[in-house]
């Protein structure tokens, strides 16, 4: 019986689609994985507000303390505070879903190497709020800054629904910043379309503003996850080479047809 090359293609796709939804469920599942970890490893409050005063010293002495200047700027604009507010909530999960997603169907043969290069940075970070619990600037009222999630939306952070997988003091790196450094940074060693490519740098930028806009992060913050994540995907691809796993290949059928291929 005569098949349309688009029935074929459906056919070609159709078992990708089930990996895809089983490699994303455990890639979901780690995820959820992490965020109750780091609510268990809550760091501890005296220690959080020591290292946020050594922070804020440190900025001082390098003139990085520009926080309360980007927040009076927020502030003043309560549409640029609503952007914000919804870019630090909503944006740094679903971009990293997105950026996954499209490796996995149009780059199968880097997604191993852009999968090991997220864990690596959710270690990491793991390890980091563990080793050095911050309270992040938004706890600081009495100093200027502002917690623009709860002042607009009422965020409650001690609800137990929230509190439970909550760690007020997972501030350094910002994971956040690191994230979106991640995916751009990968869609400029994966992708030659240059409309993906600015896409990407101009989430890093709005993502960055959002973090210290919204009181969430210091400026170091955003340096070390962006620091985090340059140095990840530096690092990972190489140890994946020398162990010769970076090109071993997804058991999925053949790519889709170049005609149904998205930018990249």
């Amino acid at each position: 019986m005569h098949q349309w090359p688009q029935s074929r293609s459906l056919e070609a796709v159709q078992p990708r689609i089930r990996v895809a939804l089983l490699e994303f469920g455990l890639m979901a599942s780690l995820f959820g994985l992490y965020y109750v970890t780091r609510g268990i490893a809550a760091g501890r409050a005296y220690d959080a507000f020591q290292n946020a005063f050594l922070v804020m010293r440190i900025e001082q002495a390098f003139g990085l303390d520009v926080e309360q200047a980007v927040q009076a700027f927020v502030l003043a604009n309560p549409i640029v505070t609503t952007v914000l507010n919804t870019v630090y909530t909503y944006t740094h999960l679903w971009t990293v879903v997105l950026f996954g997603v499209w490796t996995f169907f149009f780059v199968p043969g880097r997604y191993r190497e852009v999968r090991a290069t997220f864990l690596a940075i959710l270690g990491v970070g793991l390890l980091s709020y563990t080793l050095f619990p911050l309270a992040p600037p938004r706890f600081f009222p009495w100093r200027g800054f502002v917690d623009t999630l709860a002042l607009s939306r009422g965020v409650n952070y001690d609800h137990p629904g929230i509190a439970t997988l909550y760690n007020p003091f997972a501030a350094m790196p910002s994971l956040h910043v690191a994230f979106s450094v991640f995916v751009c940074v990968g869609l400029f060693r994966l992708s030659q379309s240059w409309l993906l490519r600015l896409l990407g740098l101009g989430h890093v930028v709005l993502m960055t503003f959002a973090v210290i806009g919204t009181g969430n992060h210091y400026v170091l913050d955003c340096l070390a996850g962006t620091v985090l994540a340059v140095s990840a995907w530096y690092l990972v691809p190489r140890l994946l080479a020398r162990a010769g796993d970076n090109r071993v290949p997804i058991p999925l059928p053949a790519e889709v047809p170049s005609r149904h291929r998205l930018l990249g």
